[in-house]
């Protein structure tokens, strides 16, 4: 199975398998600048339709594949292990702590953004935690704590302390973090995608239009001071997170490889 566009040369040239599947996770093409030759070398990957089979997990990604390509999809939804992300009921008349996530040097990731949105937050009311799994926190980030490259398995722990996610991507092919703050008792405040959007509504998230940083600013104090808006957003995010936990799904996965 190839998944990642740069794996799909190794896996259609390897001779010993008797079938070949690519699980496309995002429109990897809007992942580089114009001008890039990897912007077209992961474009004509969508076009291997002799050797492969095509899955996803998104319903964004089965419909471009379609559209853009012809191609027809098996679909199966994502999922979350909630042995690792735990609930946490939190305490929101103390201060404040927004965890940021995403590589900084990953444009399609703006996680530029999503720190100019936390920047214009007071800092007496509001802490600020930032996960990467690649690299380090440019200068003009004002932040409390980082983690870096931190085990899955470790991962958990950290959302469960945060009362607010802040995600900025331009581009994602389903977005696990606000499903996972989700399913620790915390709100996802997201810039609206293609991939976010599979399971990401006004119920369940604070959805702001990409580039709007004062909208966003707005959006976190209200959900702050809103008791009933919060408590609303909390319980439609436990009914998603629920539907989609593995055990859930996990017999509609194993269909996918049959």
């Amino acid at each position: 199975m190839a998944t990642l566009w740069t794996t799909t040369n190794f896996t259609r040239n390897y001779p010993n398998n008797r079938k070949k599947l690519y699980l496309v996770q995002g429109y990897e093409t809007d992942f580089y600048a114009h001008g890039d030759i990897r912007k077209m070398m992961a474009n004509r990957t969508y076009n291997f339709q002799e050797y492969f089979k095509y899955i996803t997990i998104s319903r964004w990604c089965q419909n471009w594949l379609k559209s853009k390509f012809g191609i027809k999809s098996k679909y199966c939804p994502n999922g979350i292990d909630l042995n690792i992300f735990r609930y946490k009921r939190k305490n929101f008349n103390k201060k404040i702590r927004i965890l940021i996530e995403g590589n900084s040097a990953d444009e399609y990731k703006n996680v530029d953004e999503s720190f100019a949105i936390t920047n214009q937050l007071n800092p007496q009311k509001y802490e600020i935690w930032y996960l990467s799994y690649g690299s380090n926190p440019k200068k003009s980030y004002n932040y409390n704590k980082f983690f870096n490259n931190i085990p899955y398995n470790k991962v958990g722990k950290i959302y469960a302390k945060c009362h607010i996610l802040v995600k900025s991507s331009k581009v994602e092919s389903f977005s696990y973090p606000p499903l996972e703050i989700m399913a620790t008792g915390g709100i996802p405040i997201v810039a609206k995608n293609g991939g976010n959007k599979e399971y990401l509504n006004e119920n369940n998230s604070i959805l702001y239009e990409q580039g709007n940083i004062s909208e966003a600013v707005k959006q976190i104090k209200n959900i702050v001071k809103n008791k009933t808006l919060r408590e609303k957003i909390l319980s439609e995010g436990q009914k998603t997170v629920k539907k989609r936990a593995w055990e859930n799904i996990e017999n509609r996965i194993i269909s996918l490889y049959k």
